[in-house]
Order: structure tokens, then C-alpha cells, then sequence
């Protein structure tokens, strides 16, 4: 799935894109410019504007919450998207750049020492250098993901 997410929805963009989707968040522009991108980047609108109108040349979710895991459920069983384990954790969610696998020696100067001694597998985004690496917050991730999960099957 490719997103098209409103900015004032821009921590959904942040874990649609760590669930490994692609999504673009769009910032301070008209609204032809959005649809322009909605269109020619074949996007999912999702936003929380009731100025953003559907058409029939891209589809839009307006989101009924502000709060971030009832957006994910919404999206989730809108669209009914699954929950992919094999594509978790795929993207950089700052700049939406698939990550890759990098030598652990690569990032020592680059990690705190704890860290590098812990962790096994690193990975950095191509794009702004980003380096991660399963912690807490993957857990809390996975926590997450794992409660949206039983939301939608069960709904």
C-alpha cells in the first residue's frame, strides 16, 4: 500500500511506515498539489481535513480520531490490510527509505556502547544514515501491533 498522509496525521505516517508501508506526508500544500500526488503517485489519502474531498481518480480515509491507535485500526480494517511481519521494520520512519542490513563493525562509533555489546543485527536507512536496531521501543512496537492485530480480526 502507498500513502498519501495529511500533516496533521504525521505520527500515523510514522508507524504506517514502520508496519513497511510507503507512505509520504504531505506539508503546507494546496490542495491541487495533493491531489496531483494522490493521482500520479497512485496514494491512499488519510487525513482528518474535512476540506479534502474523495474522487474518483484516488481513494481518501478521513480518519474519525486523533489518537493514534484507533487511526491504525481504522486504516487497518478500512483497507483490510494485514499485519506483515516480514515487511515490520523495512522502512526508515523519518524519510521512508527501505532500510538495509549493515555489518555490525560498521556502526560501532555510531551506536552507544551498550548497545553495539547487546545488539546483533543493525540496520541504516541509505537515505539520512539512521541506524537501528531491536530495543524497547521495537518491543513496544511489536506490542502494539500484536493489539491491532486481535482489534481487527476480531471486529
Amino acid at each position: 500500500m502507498r500513502f498519501l498522509v495529511t500533516e496533521e496525521c504525521g505520527r500515523l505516517a510514522r508507524w504506517l511506515r514502520l508496519m513497511g508501508h510507503d507512505t509520504e506526508v504531505v506539508r503546507g500544500s494546496p490542495l491541487s498539489e495533493l491531489y496531483r500526488k494522490a493521482y500520479n503517485g497512485r496514494r491512499i489519502v488519510l487525513t482528518r481535513n474535512s476540506r479534502i474531498r474523495a474522487s474518483c481518480l484516488f481513494r481518501v480515509i478521513r480518519l474519525t480520531s486523533p489518537v493514534l491507535e484507533d487511526q491504525l485500526r481504522q486504516v487497518l480494517r478500512e483497507l483490510a490490510l494485514p499485519i506483515d511481519d516480514d515487511q515490520l521494520f523495512t522502512r526508515c520512519d523519518l524519510c521512508n527509505v527501505r532500510v538495509e542490513p549493515v555489518e555490525k563493525a560498521s556502526v560501532k562509533d555510531r551506536v552507544p556502547p551498550h548497545v553495539y555489546h547487546k545488539q546483533e543485527a543493525f540496520y541504516a536507512c541509505p537515505s539520512c544514515h539512521r541506524i537501528y536496531w531491536a530495543a524497547t521501543h521495537w518491543q513496544r512496537a511489536c506490542a502494539l501491533f500484536d493489539r491491532l492485530r486481535k482489534d481487527v480480526n476480531h471486529a
